[in-house]
């Protein structure tokens, strides 16, 4: 026995031995690891400084570190937000961890967020319902409301206070060319054109300064004709009134609503005017005869219907343009572009564009080329370009107007005398069609027209309408043919 033991002793230091080198060599390999791991971590250096460095991925630990913005944060640590530093901070995350005690006292938020669940797309059908306006709404109006210009300064207060003080000199025929100046500037401010279009008495005596027929006689002259002669401003009132009219309507679908109720209901239409009116009481010596003839007549003629007087001498070209553009502005209102429809008023328009007066110079000759422009632009505009805002259909009707041939009309214009210069185009409502391409080609053989050119676009626009017209014809016999 003896023996045993004392071989088996050199069996136990060896077994210790082992157990000693085992733990040097783990050690040795622990110590190693850091080494490998940091020349394999990924580092971000943004100045040339080493200790500056930091790695790509957050390395937590167990307390609170910085993390940069650039880092790549490892999912399920805990992080917060310094609110002295405003940075965020990460640490490894210990689920039972006690809450800092610095932290003890702040309010805790207990609000709950309630996510929206995402809505569907619309369909087509809910785009063609109409929008429901929410309770208690006002009503919908397209114009929207016209406020009254703020008064904050002694300016726009004085402007208020002469505005009506002109409105009433107008109404009770005072000395009203002051009052035409100022209605005429200020007529443009939508509230104060609003404002006049509401009066139907200033209304009135607007139409009749701009439409009467004493404008035409040769005695209106604006120049006076010698020094013991006052001077007659039935002309300068008279294209004051029609430019008033005219920016009073313009882009103001309220006042031109107001001004189209005048002319229906309020019976401005069959209203008459006194050439002897009370704005030219201190102009004339003595009465005159009042006139027959309806607003809803007078206000659309352009040029005088004798053929014996002047056109040169009876009407200039600039009150002819205040009419004209006054004309374009009301014929938005249907009722009023019926009542020039049945006035002729096309045919009136036509003796503008044929008009060939004699011009003393070549100033007066641009102005007149004024005036059969905008006759143009007002066809186009109200009548046949739909771009425009024209209502198509109302001229030409392919029901109530027969075009004539082309050799009829030339014959007939060729039979015209020199006497007869004056009244080109009375008369010549079934050459309107010759007439536009006569008018076009004039143009463009002058080298005035051609594409582009109001002539060009007025002759192929009313071409075009024409054709429409005769292609609707075909259609509405042949569904009268289909029900018989």
């Amino acid at each position: 026995m003896p023996k045993l033991k004392l071989h088996s002793l050199p069996l136990s230091l060896l077994a210790l031995l082992g157990v000693a080198l085992a733990g040097v060599s783990a050690s040795a390999s622990s110590s190693s690891s850091p080494a490998n791991s940091d020349e394999e971590v990924e580092l971000i250096c943004h100045t040339s400084n080493p200790a500056e460095c930091y790695p790509k991925i957050f390395q937590p630990t167990s307390e609170f570190q910085i993390v940069y913005p650039d880092q790549d944060l490892p999912v399920g640590l805990h992080v917060r937000l310094n609110i002295y530093t405003g940075q965020k901070e990460a640490k490894i995350n210990v689920p039972d961890e006690a809450v800092d005690s610095s932290l003890e006292g702040f309010p805790v938020d207990k609000s709950i967020v309630i996510v929206d669940p995402e809505e569907e797309e619309p369909s087509e059908e809910h785009f063609d319902q109409p929008l429901k306006p929410p309770k208690n709404a006002p009503a919908y109006d397209p114009d929207g409301k016209i406020k009254e210009p703020r008064k904050e300064t002694a300016e726009s207060q004085e402007e208020g206070s002469a505005f009506y003080k002109s409105l009433t000199i107008l109404k009770k025929g005072l000395d009203i060319d002051q009052a035409l100046e100022m209605l005429e500037e200020i007529s443009h401010d939508i509230y104060y054109g609003l404002k006049i279009a509401e009066d139907y008495d200033t209304v009135r005596e607007l139409f009749c300064l701009a439409n009467s027929a004493s404008i035409f006689s040769s005695s209106s002259s604006s120049s006076a004709e010698g020094p013991s002669k006052e001077k007659d401003l039935t002309r300068p009132r008279a294209r004051l009134a029609a430019l008033t009219i005219s920016s009073t309507v313009q882009n103001n679908p309220k006042a031109l609503a107001e001004i189209s109720k005048h002319w229906t209901t309020g019976g401005l239409s069959q209203d008459t005017c006194s050439t002897y009116s009370k704005s030219n009481s201190k102009s004339s010596s003595k009465s005159q005869e009042s006139e027959s003839e309806p607003l809803q007549i007078s206000t659309f003629r352009l040029l005088p219907s004798s053929s014996s007087t002047s056109l040169s001498s009876a009407v200039p070209a600039s009150l002819i343009k205040a009419r004209i553009s006054a004309i374009s502005g009301l014929l938005k209102s249907p009722p009023i572009r019926q009542s020039f429809l049945s006035a002729n008023g096309m045919d009136l328009l036509l003796q503008v564009l044929l008009l060939d007066t004699p011009v003393a110079s070549q100033a007066q000759g641009e102005e007149w080329e004024k005036v059969r422009r905008q006759a143009g632009h007002l066809i186009l505009d109200n009548f046949l370009d739909e771009n425009m805002g024209a209502v198509l259909g109302e001229w030409p009707n392919a029901v109530r107007e027969v075009q004539a041939s082309d050799k009829e009309c030339a014959s007939r214009t060729q039979s015209q005398g020199d006497d007869e210069k004056s009244k080109e185009g009375q008369g010549q409502g079934d050459c309107w069609d010759w007439h536009a391409k006569q008018l076009a080609d004039r143009y463009k053989k002058e080298g005035k027209g051609g594409k582009g050119h109001w002539s060009w676009e007025l002759w192929n626009k009313l071409n075009e309408q024409r054709k429409n017209n005769a292609s609707s014809s075909k259609k509405n016999k042949g569904a009268k043919k289909d029900e018989l």
